[in-house]
């Protein structure tokens, strides 16, 4: 893992609250995660598409389980790792509060995780895999999208990579595994990715790091 950033290095730590998060929380929710929500629904009603074919199975289980604990936790220590590098580079580390900890944990795993692999990896690849019957050419374009949408939380260029990186990580996971393919362990990798990069690996390594004067508390902003 990379070395931790430090306070005494120019990086300004920020403790992110509760308050700070629901701030943006819910302003997500309904600008991001009830659009990506409905899309899938509304084409499955219009074309009669089974919603088990957006990877809402659970047919080998124990399979994806075995898959996704190696993985997840091999994906959180990259992520944090990641997200310390860019906290050095940006001068800004946003940690959060233990209160705050569980809360966006909790986002992440219940509602950030699932919802966008559920639009894009089993909706958007999913269908694109079926109308071009080119599997490495639907993993492709929705990794591009779902790198690129991430500039519209006003992430800069570098952590963008790391999301299209990330994408494509679990775009494979999602195409490399037994028919039909399910979510489950797209979800659980993504959702150790991203508590890695934005809750539990920042507030792990900044545990493990001395930190001499209390930080400011503030909300959260990737740059």
């Amino acid at each position: 893992m990379l070395s931790p950033p430090h306070a005494g290095e120019g990086t300004t730590v920020v403790r992110t609250t509760v308050a700070s998060s629901w701030s943006w929380m819910r302003l997500d929710l309904i600008v991001r995660l009830v659009p990506l929500t409905i899309v899938p629904l509304v084409f499955s009603w219009l074309t009669g598409t089974p919603l088990t074919t957006f990877g809402l199975v659970a047919t080998h289980a124990l399979r994806d389980l075995l898959v996704a604990i190696p993985l997840g936790l091999a994906a959180f220590a990259v992520a944090a790792s990641f997200a310390a590098y860019l906290a050095r580079r940006n001068g800004r580390w946003f940690v959060p509060t233990k209160p705050d900890l569980l809360i966006q944990s909790a986002y992440y795993l219940v509602l950030n995780a699932p919802i966008e692999e559920w639009f894009f990896r089993g909706f958007l690849q999913g269908s694109l895999s079926r109308w071009w019957n080119a599997p490495a050419l639907a993993l492709l374009v929705t990794t591009a999208v779902f790198g690129a949408y991430h500039f519209l939380d006003r992430w800069g260029w570098r952590p963008v990579v790391g999301a299209a990186a990330a994408g494509l990580a679990l775009g494979l996971v999602y195409l490399w595994q037994p028919a039909p393919p399910s979510l489950l362990a797209p979800v659980l990798v993504h959702a150790a990715i991203t508590c890695g990069f934005l809750s539990l690996g920042p507030y792990l390594i900044y545990r493990w790091t001395p930190h001499p004067n209390p930080p400011p508390q503030g909300g959260r902003e990737i740059s």
